[in-house]
């Protein structure tokens, strides 16, 4: 264990790189998928199915 300490250079490193379009692209997909959960018909329709199938 000493040993490590001692060399730095032997340390294990990471690096990370993240394309921004995809991360943009990704957030907007996201986005969308929440606004469309958020529609008022879905959640009317969603109620109506707890209630078909008991869970209201």
């Amino acid at each position: 264990m000493d040993e490590l300490a001692q060399e730095p250079e032997e340390w294990l490193t990471v690096e990370v790189s993240a394309d921004t379009s995809s991360f943009l692209a990704g957030i907007e997909r996201f986005r969308a998928a929440v606004m469309l959960v958020m529609h008022p018909d879905l959640e009317a329709l969603d109620a109506d199915l707890n209630v078909l199938w008991g869970q209201a």
